[in-house]
């Protein structure tokens, strides 16, 4: 088995010329293997709305477990997915069988029932609110895997960035929630400009339209022109809405970046 970096340049040189997901799911199959792990899986989330998220996903999880996963809605439970949106270190499955939690108990032992017992997860978060989550795992302990152990999640950290890039362009994100769709339309958001983040940004900040067209000395009805195109980019259905939707995205965070 070559280095940490050797599996890694190898990967990448693959991910960076994959042109379906296809592609990415043989070198992600590749690397499983190599380490010993059963099962894979790798999910890119686009969170549209407070309640709305879209989700690729490539991997080879049994398709019934997929369907528990979903229809119990574990990903708001899943405490492997809770750490890596957050946090940059990987999450070991182990850990997840010493919560006393209820419901996360219920989640493992659905999961062990699928042989997804044990292994690891390590996130990467996106430019736009988006933030991908990439696992190895299976029913072998992973002590009889920890020589390799760190390099697997050595390997996995270092090729998750390019993952994320490469699906993100690739592959168009299929909503999860269609009962939650239907008041919204399918169509690209368009770029905010500088003024429109403004607005929403003083908007978030409670202020209203006429204090807000004091703060940037521009007249009351550019500032409610400016929101009411925010309104429409974001495709929202109104200014509180909108503001919601923008600091989801990562649109508007404060003012330094103004």
């Amino acid at each position: 088995m070559g280095t940490v970096e050797g599996i890694a340049k190898d990967a990448i040189e693959i991910i960076v010329k994959a042109t379906n997901n296809n592609e990415i799911k043989g070198v992600i199959q590749n690397i499983a293997t190599l380490f010993g792990f059963e099962l894979f899986t790798y999910a890119r989330l686009f969170p549209k709305a407070m309640t709305r998220l879209e989700m690729v996903v490539i991997g080879n999880y049994p398709d019934e477990f997929v369907n528990v996963y979903m229809e119990n809605e574990y990903y708001y439970i899943d405490p492997a997915m809770k750490h890596c949106t957050s946090s940059g270190l990987p999450y070991y499955w182990k850990e997840i069988f010493t919560c006393k939690e209820q419901n996360v108990i219920d989640f493992s032992e659905n999961s062990s029932r699928f042989g997804l017992k044990e292994g690891f997860t390590v996130g990467v978060n996106g430019n736009f609110g988006d933030y991908s989550v990439f696992s190895l795992g299976g029913s072998k302990p992973t002590d009889e895997l920890s020589m390799e152990l760190e390099k697997a999640v050595g390997v996995a950290h270092m090729i998750m960035p390019y993952i994320h890039e490469q699906v993100s362009k690739i592959s168009p994100v299929k909503p999860i929630f269609p009962t939650l769709t239907k008041q919204y339309s399918d169509s690209p958001l368009q770029e905010l400009t500088t003024r429109e983040k403004e607005c929403l940004l003083w908007t978030a900040d409670g202020k209203t339209s006429h204090e807000i067209s004091v703060i940037l000395s521009i007249s009351e009805s550019t500032v409610n022109f400016h929101l009411k195109n925010s309104v429409k980019k974001l495709d929202c259905i109104n200014k509180t809405h909108a503001v919601a939707k923008a600091v989801l995205l990562g649109l508007i965070k404060n003012m330094t970046e103004y």
